[in-house]
């Protein structure tokens, strides 16, 4: 599978009125299912009945139209063209072949553009090259760079491609195009970082590492690791107490505050909700002001229903069996454990 990028007409080639019949005929052709190049003039351009011949056997129009477009015949079924400032001036057309070149044989209505290629017209898409949804390595290579050539960026293409088709992006407006596909990229690199951490940090390992970058958090003032792994019998819901100051740092307006947290480690999905039922024990048994779960697990429609029901439940006034107040749940899961660990602990793995 190859994606060919072909140069539409310019202003140079032709006059005002013919460059818009020009570029209105072959854009139509396009969504229509034909892809067409130039270099098509005579009758004598058909690739399939100059092949046969040499070069020296050939007259001047036959060489020209050759050596212009010989490459066509590369093309295969399956394979993607991309036509360059069609329907305009910016915009690109492109959609899938389905069947290889052919040669119109009878004159069209502008004399040329008579190399033809079969395209599947539920894959047209149409597009401005410098629009968001076009990856920048794919708005780079939609630049002219000759009459054809090849875009080697088959992943970022058919992204490209995906995102246009797509109603959402999911862009900030205030993002750049770059930070929002650097982003994208590193994404993945986020849950392999998690993935390792898992790995070498299994069930209460991972405890002692999340204390310690909670540790290098400013305005933290204490991080106690409680539990039966510290020989405590029972960690009355939490694994660890976080104490950190809020408020503005000005007499009588800064207090201390309780985060409780329970950190698991755990691969796939998480999808227990026993973690969340000992926060909730441990906000009451510490008087604790919010509370938090890490896991290294992704997260799930379960896992988030019971953060907002415990959420619901401690809400409610005391007689009720809340706490008659809003605690906020916190929830680090999946890459962003490895967000978390790199944003405030960098400096103990890097």
């Amino acid at each position: 599978m190859a994606i060919w990028a072909f140069k539409g007409p310019t202003n140079a080639d032709y006059d005002h009125e013919e460059y818009q019949q020009v570029t209105t005929f072959i854009a139509n052709s396009f969504k229509n299912g034909i892809a067409r190049f130039g270099w098509g003039y005579t009758d004598k351009a058909d690739l399939h009945k100059l092949d046969p011949k040499s070069f020296s056997e050939m007259d001047e129009d036959e060489k020209k139209c050759w050596d212009k477009a010989n490459f066509l015949l590369d093309i295969q079924s399956g394979d993607w063209i991309v036509q360059i400032n069609l329907p305009y001036w910016g915009a690109c057309l492109a959609g899938q072949v389905t069947e290889a070149y052919t040669f119109e044989q009878e004159d069209n209505e502008v004399s040329d553009y008579r190399h033809m290629m079969k395209i599947d017209t539920a894959s047209v898409v149409e597009f401005r090259r410098n629009d968001d949804e076009v990856l920048p390595i794919i708005s780079s290579r939609l630049k002219l760079q000759g009459r054809k050539w090849r875009i080697y960026h088959e992943q970022e293409f058919f992204q490209t491609i995906q995102n246009i088709k797509s109603e959402d992006l999911g862009k900030k407006e205030d993002e750049s195009v770059g930070i929002f596909y650097l982003k994208k990229d590193l994404s993945p690199l986020l849950s392999a970082i998690t993935e390792k951490i898992y790995k070498t940090h299994p069930a209460s390992h991972l405890e002692g590492l999340i204390a310690e970058v909670f540790r290098k958090i400013p305005r933290v003032t204490n991080v106690r690791e409680h539990g039966k792994h510290k020989g405590w019998g029972t960690d009355n819901g939490a694994d660890l107490i976080v104490t950190y100051k809020s408020g503005l740092a000005i007499s009588n307006l800064e207090k201390e505050e309780t985060l409780v947290v329970q950190v698991k480690s755990y691969g796939g999905q998480h999808w227990e909700i026993n973690a969340v039922n000992q926060i909730g024990d441990a906000i009451k048994e510490f008087n604790a002001n919010a509370g938090m779960l890490v896991t290294t697990a992704e997260i799930t429609e379960n896992l988030e229903r019971a953060i907002e029901e415990l959420s619901n439940r401690l809400s409610k006034s005391p007689d009720e069996g809340g706490l008659g107040k809003d605690i906020p749940i916190s929830l680090i899961a999946g890459q962003d454990v490895a967000k978390f660990v790199l944003r405030h602990g960098g400096e103990l793995i890097l």
